[in-house]
């Protein structure tokens, strides 16, 4: 990691934590963006564990690459999430001296009640492929810790700005059995930080205060207990609980269908770029100012 010095951003959960928005990627949409300052922790072939430059799609567990949009001008660039918009919305709040180092740990259909239990690359600090289950003792939290610290090891004043997490979707059937594992999995994530890596958050803590559970897209809210698993992450922790409008644009507009058949499933239409993204920012602020 040379010697800069990095803010640490992790985006983990599910597909719209992935990123799903099918709309096109203009010539000109990374242009808005100071991509000088924004880069992700890579994932993928050679990219894996290097400083490399965030595009439109975070290298996450899930390859979005073969699910962008075919009109795209540039082949390969895959779908649109939150981590572009929302990091360049952060440079703003924090020294100028310091760059953001995206982490991204998301696969769609993911949950803490449904999955498979899957495997661990320790070399690679990496699951195995597929829709793995999240939990305390899952691959997928494996590799968001171990990737989180592999980070901030890399220099002593590196600093983790925050989780940004989008999960509950395919554990409609079992809000209860959600909640649970995720207060064990959260748990977890801050008692093994606060002793590893004490006084390294920015402007906060290894607590509830650095965890942003956001709302889905509103098809959701519809489907079995979703309704109840946002309440849980609400009552979790209401000051880091980031709503988003129910009118906010999915894959319903300017979408192809190609990640899923039905398209209000996933935020689309740059909804990360104009409405989840600054409702994210602004809620992370708050801690930033208090």
């Amino acid at each position: 990691m040379e010697n800069k010095k990095y803010m640490i951003l992790c985006v983990a959960g599910q597909s719209n934590a992935v990123g799903y928005d099918e709309s096109l990627i203009a010539s000109d949409y990374l242009s808005q963006f100071d991509g000088s300052r924004i880069h992700q922790l890579g994932l993928y072939e050679d990219d894996n564990l290097k400083i490399i430059p965030l595009g439109a799609c975070a290298q996450s567990y899930q390859d979005m690459r073969p699910f962008g949009n075919p009109q795209n001008p540039v082949p390969g660039q895959g779908t649109k999430g939150i981590h572009l918009p929302l990091s360049n919305l952060l440079l703003d709040e924090i020294p100028e001296d310091y760059d953001i180092l995206v982490i991204s740990c998301a696969y769609g259909g993911s949950g803490f009640t449904v999955g498979e239990e899957g495997g661990y690359d320790e070399k690679m600090l990496r699951p195995h492929p597929g829709i793995l289950r999240w939990g305390s003792g899952s691959p997928y939290y494996k590799g968001m810790k171990d990737r989180i610290a592999y980070a901030l090891n890399q220099n002593p004043d590196n600093r983790f700005l925050g989780v940004v997490w989008i999960q509950g979707e395919h554990d409609n059937n079992d809000a209860a059995g959600q909640i649970a594992g995720f207060k064990g999995m959260t748990e977890d994530f801050f008692g093994y930080f606060k002793e590893a890596f004490p006084d390294r958050v920015y402007k906060g803590s290894w607590n509830r205060s650095i965890w942003y559970n956001v709302e889905t897209v509103s098809h959701w809210y519809s489907q079995g207990q979703c309704p109840q698993i946002w309440e849980h992450y609400r009552e979790w922790n209401p000051d880091t609980y980031v709503e988003i409008p129910r009118d906010t644009d999915s894959n319903e507009v300017n979408g192809t269908g190609i990640t899923a058949s039905i398209r209000a499933c996933h935020y689309g239409n740059n909804a990360y770029l104009k409405v989840v993204a600054p409702k994210t920012a602004a809620k992370m602020r708050e801690r930033f100012y208090t």
